[in-house]
């Protein structure tokens, strides 16, 4: 017991380490969903109202896509401790990550009754290129992880419960569960599927405990009240039309272009029906949810370059025999059936609500996958072990080969990543807005281009503007990427017309080195740090 409780603890302090070690550094700057998080959390600490004036929103609007609300809350004690700064934005999700870790252990106890399989489940996701990179930064969806756990937990706690207890238990469930519908759009998807598989397996349990999952019950009831309204609002859809395949504008649907050379070929009534778009959606779901399975997804690629570590997919390739033994041995071996069946629905249905998105295989909105990769890993390795005639030296292999894909992520994660990914991290606002602030004085306006991608957000935030002003003034227009008319203090939001804006009043432009004509007088280039140039700043003296 004293050994497990040791090496929990040994397994959490790692945890830590690895979400905390310079979070406010590393990614080298915050994405404009992170300092959005950040100012509308300081303006609703502030004013309790975000950044377009609405007060306490139980949807936020950010950049007209309209986010759940929990983690912009989570950020506003975060925010209130240690003030508007990166490592205060990134803190929940790196506290969070660590609870995950912790509750992994739990849960997967309660699953299997093997301290073993536990532990080694826990350092999996304490150690997971995945995890890690999104315990480390502002994103919803590895807070939705960590709810995910703790309601399985306390869901299995309180169908292995008697009386008053199951009450207990279920209650902290539904929180858990409830919570995660306003953490991340996905989990709107997977909790109510997930949800349903646990009500089915508990069935009998639950007929016969019903006046103790009542409370529990009403409890879930509340958040569903609210949600509703919401989901079914013009906001609540704008998302869901902006990602999803079935929008007639999706980058993946091209079946009228299909129905009119069928026309032409005499056969229209034929093409419509073989080209109905209800036919035509089969095959991209299928493909859509399939991708989430491809190893070059997993272990070699990952997506988008925001998403990973260069040279880092998001699982190890040590991962891979031991989670295909780990599935193999779960099927097989006697463990008890509802455990097996928990485990393996999460896995097969956390591609879901991404396979309606265009733009998959897509880590972000997948992520709901873990630690279901690090429980059939731990079982792998677990199984093999005791299966092992030579236990010590195919423990040294397994250690050495795990520790060889561990150095090599922290490598390419700290020193590679801000190198090479610098510009996709948006690299150089903080840097700019710097200079901005320090020489505003000097000119009328400062004109800051669109084209450095939703850049109000980022000089409301860094400049720390104060949000009661900022909401006298009319707070935010829009957060479309083409909206021109956000402004703030001596700050105007727009494309940049150098020939043209030039003439009208003594400027300070900001913007991309594209936007300006050659031999302008640049008074500060701000570089990516792999030394690209990233931001000119020019002023018409």
């Amino acid at each position: 017991m004293l050994k497990n409780n040791l090496l929990l603890v040994i397994i959490i302090a790692l945890s830590i380490a690895l979400r905390f070690y310079q979070l406010g550094q590393n990614p080298p700057a915050l994405d404009w969903d992170e300092t959005a998080h950040g100012y509308n959390a300081y303006s609703l600490l502030k004013t309790g109202r975000d950044e377009y004036g609405y007060k306490l929103p139980l949807s936020i609007r950010s950049f007209d896509d309209y986010k759940p609300p929990l983690y912009t809350y989570l950020v506003v004690p975060s925010v209130a401790v240690f003030g508007i700064n990166d490592f205060a934005v990134r803190f929940p999700s790196a506290f969070l990550g660590v609870l995950a870790v912790f509750f992994t252990y739990l849960m997967v106890f309660e699953l299997f009754k093997n301290k073993n399989i536990a532990l080694l489940a826990a350092l999996f996701l304490a150690i997971s290129p995945w995890h890690v990179q999104f315990s480390r930064v502002a994103f919803e969806t590895n807070s939705a992880t960590f709810w995910s756990v703790l309601g399985t937990w306390a869901y299995l706690k309180g169908m292995d419960s008697k009386g008053k207890k199951i009450t207990l238990w279920l209650s902290l469930a539904a929180i858990a569960f409830g919570a995660n519908l306003y953490m991340y759009h996905n989990a709107r998807v997977f909790i109510p599927i997930y949800s349903l598989a646990l009500v089915i397996l508990f069935r009998k349990f639950i007929q016969k405990n019903i006046k103790y999952i009542i409370p529990p019950l009403l409890i879930f009831a509340i958040f569903i009240v609210f949600l509703i309204p919401i989901i079914f609002s013009i906001s609540g859809q704008l998302r869901f039309k902006g990602t999803t395949i079935f929008s007639d504008v999706s980058p993946q649907f091209h079946a009228s272009g299909l129905i009119v050379q069928d026309e032409k070929a005499g056969l229209g009534t034929v093409g419509k029906i073989l080209h109905n778009r209800r036919f035509v959606y089969v095959p991209i779901l299928i493909d859509n949810y399939l991708s989430h399975f491809r190893p070059t997804f997993l272990f070699i690629t990952a997506d988008m370059e925001r998403h990973h570590a260069p040279q880092i997919g998001l699982l190890y390739f040590w991962d891979l025999p031991f989670i295909v033994a780990g599935i193999y041995f779960l099927i097989k071996n006697k463990f008890v059936a509802s455990s097996k069946i928990i485990v393996l629905w999460w896995f097969l249905i956390s591609p879901v609500a991404a396979s309606v998105t265009w733009g998959v295989p897509h880590s972000l909105r997948s992520e709901i996958f873990l630690p279901t990769f690090q429980i059939f890993a731990a079982i792998g390795v677990y199984t093999l072990y005791t299966y092992s005639k030579r236990k010590k030296l195919f423990a040294i292999l397994a250690a050495i080969t795990l520790l060889a894909n561990f150095t090599f992520y922290l490598h390419q994660y700290y020193v590679h990543m801000p190198y090479d990914f610098s510009k996709y991290w948006l690299y150089g606002r903080k840097e700019a807005i710097e200079y901005t602030e320090a020489n505003k004085n000097k000119y009328q306006q400062v004109i800051v281009s669109t084209k450095l991608e939703q850049p109000h957000e980022f000089w409301l935030y860094y400049s720390k503007y104060d949000p009661v002003k900022y909401l006298s003034e009319g707070g935010t227009v829009s957060g479309g990427f083409l909206e021109d008319r956000n402004k703030f203090d001596k700050y105007l939001f727009k494309p940049i017309d150098f020939a043209k804006q030039n003439e009208e009043a003594k400027t300070l432009f900001v913007g991309t080195p594209k936007e300006f004509p050659p031999g302008v007088n640049i008074l500060k280039q701000i570089n990516y740090l792999n030394g690209e140039p990233a931001i000119y700043i020019i002023g018409n003296d």
